[in-house]
Order: structure tokens, then sequence, then C-alpha cells
């Protein structure tokens, strides 16, 4: 059915831009699109999204529902909802993209704290019908801090269309919010540090700084002023551990302009003469015996302070700083430290050519080699909200999965900054798998009945979404080329099931493996045939194995044979290959990662504890081949260890 394709196109955008509220829900089974089951069963969701996602999933089988669902959209101003169900995906009266939503989402946490929501604009957004009546309830209700309204006008927006947000942007010119406005679009909130040796009043500095930049956008005396006269741009405070303040910086020159008025010093100077008339104004004391006793010091927090050296490429921490920011700069010594090193290392490493590949010396191609040139890089934690599962490098970005979640960490290979992106129909992931040519990820997912699984396919540049039903036994997923492979035990049978990038099953693969495998994992490799670890059910053993296309072993090889082990896959090794073809295998138990060759004749171990491994869960190798990327689910972590360059004889032809 077209209705069914539409929905589930566009999956994502309608569970991200859909509010069904009781009223909804009243009005759907007034029209006889729900039963009374369905009523009590979506009543029960307390998570909107899952609401929303049961709600799609009906609609694609019946479509009563689908055509009740519109008309009640439409009734309760949500066009943009039921436009986009129609088929229309241009214009301004269909939800946000996922580009616009993305950035409203990065922006939203410190944007909160900087727009002033005041009657004129609500009554503004409400007259355009920028915003339902039940968004203006939920920015009103219950809400006591301004930055808690904010919160939920920035989230009403971003469920709705690309007309409310321009509406908003028009909103905010119009009430003399212009900085807030345009960060709606471009630029950068930076957040800074304001330190007193008065924290008594700080909560009180604070609110006299955020009433100033209030009366600057009335056009009334504003002791900020000065500020803007230097290109800086202050759009908020709040009181924090210190005064937290908010500059807008909506392109590089302005951010260069703030980087070197606080590495100079001249910031420092205008915000001591800013406070001294401020704290003058609310305290009526005399400005010179008020500010010889106030003394103050500006910080930058890491990420902040990596965000306007990104942006600038300058140094804010080259001149003599307050006592108070000797902790920062420490940090950031050891960081510039670490760097000149890593690239002295790098220079000095051994390397020559092999068809335009950088590739390991010959003398060091042996089976028991070792790499003698690892180092530890970096080591960053992951959010411990549920348990990690697994990860997978695409391009320039790392993921990672966990299980009864609908979080991803996405990880800048750049920086290591991570963002999070939410998977709604991602309900409980067992694995997860890259494939650079399409420019997604591959999830193996559970679904809430805990009795069928399938795959989730993301794209990546387009936030589409794609997933079809796949065998409940499913252990592991890979991908070689575009098509989408998965390792299974079914019936005690060791399978390889091979499918299209669409879902459709293309063959399946039984090994020739005695049935006592407890757990099977399987790559294919540009020979055409699979490189698979299979677990002795009974003794624990595990086995290394070159299959063919037919399931035949070609060929077989204990790892560690003199240690016995238990009967998972995931206790001891993990089996991947990088967009190259280079296959790795990590050991857990020992603390080492080896880079094979598709015959399993030659073994070359790239990192172990030596080099400060720790029980590597899951690996991965960038496309330079230079740095590896290991998983710690138990500690939440995962570590970068700079490594020799790839060898082409373990690489799978």
């Amino acid at each position: 059915m077209a209705h069914a394709c539409v929905i589930r196109d566009n999956i994502e955008t309608l569970l991200r831009c859909t509010n069904v509220n009781v009223h909804v829900i009243a009005c759907l089974k007034a029209y006889g699109g729900l039963t009374e089951d369905q009523v009590s069963e979506i009543v029960a969701e307390q998570s909107l999204r899952n609401r929303c996602l049961t709600l799609y999933r009906w609609m694609q089988t019946s479509i009563e529902t689908y055509n009740c669902f519109v008309q009640v959209m439409e009734e309760n101003q949500q066009e943009h909802v039921s436009n986009l169900l129609k088929g229309e995906t241009n214009g301004l009266h269909v939800p946000l993209s996922s580009k616009t939503y993305q950035r409203l989402d990065r922006v939203k946490p410190k944007l909160m704290f900087t727009i002033y929501l005041n009657d004129e604009l609500t009554a503004n957004l409400k007259s355009k019908h920028a915003l339902s009546e039940t968004d203006y309830q939920d920015i009103i209700y219950g809400k006591t801090q301004p930055y808690e309204q904010n919160w939920s006008l920035l989230t009403a927006i971003q469920r709705r269309s690309e007309y409310s947000l321009r509406c908003l942007k028009d909103a905010l010119l119009e009430t003399h919010q212009s900085d807030a406005a345009n960060c709606l679009e471009k630029g950068d909130i930076v957040a800074m540090h304001l330190n007193t040796n008065r924290p008594e009043i700080e909560r009180q500095l604070s609110t006299a700084i955020s009433q100033d930049v209030s009366a600057e956008l009335s056009s009334e005396y504003s002791a900020i002023s000065e500020l803007s006269e230097h290109g800086l741009h202050l759009v908020g405070a709040r009181p924090d551990k210190s005064i937290l303040l908010y500059f807008y910086c909506s392109e590089t020159i302005a951010a260069t302009v703030l980087a070197k008025s606080y590495s100079s010093g001249l910031l420092r100077s205008l915000l001591d003469s800013v406070l001294n008339r401020l704290l003058s104004r609310a305290t009526n004391q005399a400005t010179s015996s008020t500010i010889n006793q106030l003394e103050t010091s500006l910080s930058f927090d890491v990420e902040e302070a990596l965000l306007i050296e990104e942006v600038t490429g300058l140094d804010v921490f080259k001149t003599k700083k307050h006592p108070l920011e000797k902790e920062i700069d420490a940090r950031f010594e050891l960081k510039a430290l670490r760097t000149a090193l890593q690239r002295k290392e790098r220079k000095s490493s051994e390397m020559h050519e092999d068809d335009g590949r950088y590739i390991l010396p010959s003398h060091q191609i042996s089976s028991s080699s070792q790499s003698k040139d690892a180092a530890l890089l970096k080591e960053f934690p992951l959010s411990k909200h549920s348990p990690v599962v697994a990860m997978a490098l695409l391009m320039d970005e790392l993921y990672v999965i966990h299980s009864r979640s609908s979080t991803i960490e996405v990880f800048s290979c750049a920086n290591y900054r991570c963002k999070t992106q939410q998977v709604t129909i991602v309900t409980d992931a067992k694995d997860v798998a890259s494939c650079s040519p399409d420019n997604c990820i591959y999830i193996l997912n559970t679904l809430t009945d805990r009795k069928s699984m399938e795959i989730v396919r993301l794209a990546k540049a387009s936030n589409g979404i794609e997933y079809w039903k796949v065998p409940c036994d499913s252990r592991h997923i890979s991908v070689s080329g575009v098509n989408v492979f998965l390792s299974l035990i079914l019936k005690g049978n060791a399978q390889i099931l091979e499918y299209t990038r669409k879902g459709s099953l293309l063959r399946t693969i039984v090994s020739d493996l005695p049935k006592q495998v407890s757990d099977f994992q399987a790559i294919r490799v540009k020979t055409g045939r699979f490189v698979c670890i299979a677990v002795d059910g009974s003794s624990g053993k595990r086995k290394l194995l070159s299959v063919d296309d037919d399931g035949t072993t070609v060929h077989s090889t204990e790892i560690d044979p003199d240690r016995q082990g238990s009967s998972s896959v995931e206790d001891h090794n993990f089996l991947t290959s990088d967009s190259n073809g280079c296959i790795l295998v990590s050991d857990k138990r020992s603390s080492k990662v080896w880079a094979v060759d598709s015959n399993l004749e030659q073994r070359t171990e790239l990192v172990s504890a030596q080099h400060h491994l720790v029980n590597p869960d899951g690996v991965a190798l960038d496309d330079s081949g230079e740095r590896l990327f290991a998983l710690n689910k138990s500690k939440a972590v995962v570590q970068v260890f700079r490594i020799s360059r790839r060898t082409s004889e373990t690489k799978a032809k």
C-alpha cells in the first residue's frame, strides 16, 4: 500500500514531529479510527515517541486508521504531519529537515538561556498559528523558570514546521532579539565562566547581567553596550558554580574577536567595568569601594575552548592566566605535548608503499610478529544510561549503540566530541555494522515482544530509515560491499544469511560445522570466502575458520589451543574487517588484537596489554589504517591507539 511506504520512508521524521496527546486520541476514537483496546494500549504508553510508533505501525496495516489520522492532524493544527503523510516533502508547511532539526537540538541547551519570552513574542507566534493551543499550554503550564519555558518553546518548534521556525525568527527580530534569531540558523553560542572572590553575590550579579541584556534589547540604557561596541555579543547569563556568560558568535570573525579579547585581557577589563556599574546600581554603593573588593577571572570549559580553537585556529590559552585557570591550562598543555609527540612518532615510523597504500615493513609480517610502534592516544568515556553493546566506524564518525535504548552515541574521530542521535524504532540493539559505499549503518534490533528481530538501516546523509524482519536466532551482523550478512545458529546449524541493502534475502549458507557449535560469527572477505569464529559448546574451544561460499570449511585453526574457554564468542573474541579488507581478531581475555590474512596463515599483533589495551569487546580500524578503536563494555570506554600501517599480506584479497 502506498501510504505504508510513505510511513516507512519517513518514520523517523514522523516520530519526532507528531504530538499524539489526549485530545488527538479522543478524536481518533470518536471518528472510529481506534478500537477500545487500541485506545487502552496507546494511553498506557508513557513515552510520546513509543505512542507515536505504535500508532504508525497500526496505520501501515489499516487504511481506515490512516485516513482518520490524517483528518485529525488537520483539525488539530498539525498540518505539517498530514502533509507529510500525503506525500508532500517541500514547502513551508512540512516538518523541519533533519539538518535543521539537528542544529536546533545542538544549540537548544544554550539558546534556552538567551531568549526573553515575553507576552509580545508569544502573542506574535499565536496570531500567526506558528504554535497550536496545546503547544502554548505546554510552554506556560507548570514552568516557573524562564529557561524551562524557552526549552518547551524550542521543543515545540522542533516538532512543527519550517513555517513555525520562520515565524519564531521573525518574532525574535521584532522583539529586538537578533542574536537569538540568527542563532536559529547559523553561528554558535560560547559559554564562559566568570569567577569572583565573592560567591555570595554571584547570583545577584547574574540577575543584574540578564536584566541589562534585556534592557539593551529594549534600547534602554545598558551597561553592556560597551561590549557590543567591541564586537562582543553577550546574550545571557545564569548562576552556576560560577556565573555562566553566553556569547553569540555569528561567524568565524566574531569567534576570533572573542578569543583575542579573552587572550589579551580586554574582555576581562570590559567585564570588570560592566560589573562595577551593575553592582553599584544594585547595591547603591560607590563604585570605587565596591570594585576594589571584587576580583574576577574568566575561564572556558574544555569543550568550549575546543570549539573556539576549532573555529578560529587560535590558542586562547597562550597568555598568562589567573590562578583559577591553571588547572585548565595544564590540561591543554598536556594535550599539546601529546599531539607533538604523536606527530614525531608518525614521521619516524618505518613505512613504504604498495599500490599507493602504506603497509608494514616486510620484516614485521611473520605469523608471530608483534607491533612495537603502537601507542595509546586517547581514552574517552561512554554514556552509562544503559549497557554498551557494540560500535562501528563510518567515515569519520564512531557509532556506539546501547541495549534497551534508542539513543546512539556518535563521536567525531577528529576531536572525539559526542553528539547523540535518537532512533526510536531501535528498542534493544544487539549488534551494529557500517557500510561505507552506501554511507549507512545497520543495527540488529530485538523488538519489544522479545520474540522477533529486525535489521534497521540508517542512512547517514538523509537520516532515512528502513527495516526488515530477520530470524530471532540472529547473533551478529556484518557488511561486505553493499550486502548485509547475518550469522546465526538455527536448529543447531551455523548459518549465514545474505541480504540486499533493501532487505531481500539472497541466499542461506549452511556451514558444515558440527551441531555442538554454541556461538558463531562470520564476515565476508574480498576473496568471496568467509572468515569465521566458532565456539565448541562442549569444550569452549575457539576456532578461526576460512569457509567457502557454499559452507565448506577450507581451513581451520584453533585460537590458543591450550586454553579452555566458555561457549560464547563475546566472552573471548571479536571479528571484524575494515573498508579496505583488513581482518582483525581481538581476544578479550589476553587483551590482544591481531591482523590476519584471509588464508589464516599469518598473524600480526597490532596492540596488546603492554600498550595498555584492556579487555577489548570489539575493535575497529579507521580508513587511514593508523588508528585502532577498542571498546570495553564493562568500563564503558573506548580506547584509541596509534598503530603501524596495515599489512598488505593481512588483507583479504
